[in-house]
């Protein structure tokens, strides 16, 4: 009976774990793309007519309401202030950045996953942390702290992040009390496995120089923390991230090498089975855990199975059986970018091998299926990403055989003969790495083959795949993928990015950069893009050991949200002045964006932080240009008048250089951090100019600026306050914001609610009211 209802469901798997997955997203998130999407699958079922099908199509439903209430009970894990606590810590999450140690950590009594920081409080201690390798069990004073939320338009959103994986609290450890080796046994693989990761983690960042460390790191153990930003950023830039993240081409190389060498050795394929299954659960984590690399490893067993006990299962039931079993074990993984990737493009690799096979010429089939391939992953990673790089279909090509055929045999030998020869130099291969990575920041910086795309609408991303998937379906038909038709549905996909083009919405937004300043302005249809002010962290003196690596605000903040904006090129930058908290991202944001052009007072040439900031590479090849009150411009209907600084100044808070926009009817005054002395200068030389609807209040809402002279004159009805949450400074004053209540002047406070923007339209004849991120 068993064996006539599994002949029955061969081949239909996909069906009852498509609804499987689908239920267990939307009972976690909703939305009515999901709803469709199962809406659609639950009728096709249904005209299949076949009973088993439907049986497990209902029993899937069933299944996901279990899981979902499973992953989803109530944390029993109280808020702390400052109360003990007993946590085993996960050797392989620990990462140590200046003198901030952070991991993941199970809590002793319920054994739900937290995320712990703790401040290290020597440089002993932070040696100590930097070559932990066993599983510990620590106690300490702990203060639950609350999670980030999204602040910036498309920014990411750490608190869902942390939800789908499992966290439930976020722990500030203010001291440990206690630290003790937990005994791990050998009934427990995992955790043995996890120390053996972390161990080979920390040896590798002590014996290698940094490039092949980088690159060991990641392309043998799956771990990319603390490495150097350039590392990831190049080819991510270059589109071809995935072939440094493991997947299933890296775990296919590691077996072969494996199965060879035993092969070699003597051994049976027989007995090599079992040893395989072993092998690929071992690198599963110890290249940890990582999204592709266990789909990957449930892939290849299923199919081995397969083989073994003739089930006669299809690659497509293949692939079905591994998305249920990684659901069972991470439910919601089809939410995460890597997830979607992973599954959609080994789902696409089924289906178009048989029409690549169909094509005669063998020289063209791998060229053209690396095309394919490409060409089917843009829609998810513009949806995700926000950009692409037409450089991607042919390094594609290229990488791959030098990634697998160079790279990793260097990598792998380096690392074994590490052991063997104990004194052994690498400083040869490290400059060849260097070179290479050389190679990639040129390929990176030809500013031509990028395009940035912009947060395209889901209905856009849903219209690109559909078009993809009727020229798949007439290629199968018509046996040739050259036909007009096919060809004019691949221009569509390639149309669809510049969307952004045909957008007649403008935008004014106040980004949330903490404790800093940054204006971002866009014109309709995409004419023109503007930024006032980038954010930046001050500089307190540190020791060298606390120093952070060279990760910014603007990597998270600034530089997401234009990328969403599809912006690729600033036509300006304006610095108000010469303090870092206004100016100090500009070389990560020129190394991300093209600057066109850069525009500050004179006085900050007086600044040896900002004089410094210009001889940095990209900054030097931008054209720049000194302002002053008589400086103006117009575009598109946007008057930007200067109205500050009237003489040369020092570039301190009152050189700010002070500007006003007219958009449509309505006018914005920007006044950087000016204080007193400057708006008493802009009082006395400019009062009939400064009359604003929406002012962007001086210095952050400091007590030093908006006095109540300056603010009668001003009459805005809205005034936008700029600081960081529970910033050092108890900005905004509590005498501002009393000046602001005495006026009736509703105040926005990007401390409070995050990014704040307005929007207009070519058709609209004011701008849309304030709106801002978080409630």
């Amino acid at each position: 009976m068993l064996n006539t209802f599994l002949n029955n469901i061969r081949g239909f798997y996909f069906f009852p774990i498509i609804i499987f997955s689908l239920s267990l997203l939307i009972l976690k998130e909703s939305n009515i793309f999901l709803f469709l999407c199962l809406f659609f699958v639950l009728l096709r079922v249904l005209f299949l007519k076949n009973k088993e099908i439907i049986f497990l199509s209902v029993l899937g439903l069933f299944l996901s309401f279990a899981i979902h209430i499973y992953y989803n009970q109530e944390s029993n894990l109280p808020l702390m202030e400052d109360e003990e606590l007993s946590l085993v810590l996960i050797p392989d999450t620990i990462q140590v950045d200046g003198d901030l140690a952070k991991f993941e950590a199970l809590e002793k009594k319920t054994k739900e996953k937290v995320i712990v920081n703790y401040k290290l409080q020597s440089k002993e201690e932070k040696d100590i942390f930097l070559q932990l390798t066993k599983t510990y069990q620590l106690t300490g004073k702990a203060t639950t702290q609350p999670i980030e939320v999204v602040r910036n338009l498309n920014g990411f959103d750490y608190k869902r992040y942390l939800d789908l994986n499992g966290v439930s609290q976020k722990i500030k450890l203010t001291e440990i009390t206690s630290f003790e080796i937990e005994k791990v046994s050998i009934f427990q693989p995992i955790k043995k496995i996890k120390e053996i990761r972390r161990c080979a983690i920390v040896y590798t960042n002590y014996r290698f120089p940094t490039n092949i460390g980088s690159y060991m790191n990641a392309l043998l153990f799956g771990y990319k923390e603390n490495t150097p930003e350039s590392f990831q950023g190049v080819w991510q830039k270059l589109g071809v991230a995935h072939l440094f993240s493991l997947s299933g081409m890296h775990i296919y190389f590691f077996i072969f090498i494996f199965e060879w060498l035993f092969l070699v050795a003597g051994l049976t394929k027989e007995k090599l089975y079992y040893l395989s299954i072993i092998f690929v659960f071992i690198l599963v984590v110890m290249t940890g855990l990582g999204t592709g690399m266990v789909r990957a490893g449930i892939q290849w067993l299923i199919k081995q199975m397969n083989d073994k006990y003739k089930w006669h299962l299809s690659l497509l039931d293949c692939w079905s059986i591994a998305l249920f079993i990684n659901c069972l074990i991470d439910p919601y993984l089809l939410f995460t970018a890597g997830g979607q990737l992973t599954y959609y493009l080994t789902f696409m690799i089924i289906m178009i091998n048989p029409l690549v096979n169909q094509v005669n010429r063998d020289y063209l089939k791998p060229w053209l299926f690396s095309f394919i391939i490409s060409w089917l992953s843009l829609p998810l990673i513009w949806f995700h990403f926000y950009e692409w790089n037409w450089l991607n279909f042919i390094l594609t090509i290229v990488l791959g055989p030098v990634l697998f055929m160079g790279l990793l045999p260097i990598l792998l030998i380096s690392f074994i003969l590490s052991f063997i020869i104990p004194s052994l130099s690498f400083n040869l291969i490290e400059r060849c790495f260097i070179l290479f990575q050389g190679k990639g920041e040129v390929a990176a910086s030809w500013n031509a083959f990028r395009q940035v795309t912009g947060k395209l609408p889901a209905v856009i991303i849903m219209v690109a795949i559909i078009c993809q998937w009727v020229w798949l379906i007439e290629w199968e038909n018509k046996k040739s993928c050259s036909s007009m038709k096919m060809n004019l549905l691949v221009l569509l996909t390639f149309l669809i990015p510049f969307w952004k083009f045909v957008n007649p919405r403008g935008m004014i937004a106040f980004v949330d950069v903490g404790q800093g300043d940054s204006i971002f302005l866009q014109l309709p249809f995409h004419r023109g893009n503007y930024l006032l002010d980038t954010g930046g962290r001050l500089n307190y003196e540190r020791e060298e050991w606390q120093q952070f690596t060279d990760k910014r605000g603007a990597d998270y903040t600034v530089i997401p949200f234009m990328k969403s904006k599809g912006v690729k090129e600033l036509d300006a930058v304006y610095i108000s002045h010469a303090h870092e908290d206004h100016f100090g991202d500009l070389d990560r944001i020129s190394d991300n964006i093209k600057v066109k052009k850069l525009l500050f007072g004179e006085g900050s040439y007086e600044q040896k932080n900002f004089k410094k900031m210009l001889t940095y590479k990209q900054i030097k090849q931008t054209k720049k240009e000194v302002i002053s009150s008589k400086n103006n411009w117009q575009r598109d209907g946007i008057i930007a008048d200067c109205l500050y600084p009237l003489t040369k100044g020092d570039g301190q808070n009152n050189d700010s250089v002070v500007l006003k926009l007219q958009i449509k009817d309505q006018s914005i005054l920007l006044m950087g951090d000016l204080e007193k002395e400057g708006e008493n200068e802009l009082l006395k030389y400019s009062p009939g100019l400064l009359q604003a609807d929406i002012l962007k209040a001086g210095h952050h809402g400091s007590n030093t600026s908006s006095q109540e002279n300056f603010l009668d004159i001003v009459k805005p009805t809205e005034a936008i306050i700029s600081c960081g949450q529970n910033n050092h400074y108890n900005h905004p004053s509590k005498e501002t914001l009393e000046h602001f209540e005495d006026r009736n002047i509703h105040e926005f406070r990007t401390d409070e609610q995050g990014m704040i923007y307005y929007t207009w339209s070519m058709f609209s004849k004011k701008l849309s009211k304030g709106k801002y991120i978080k409630d």
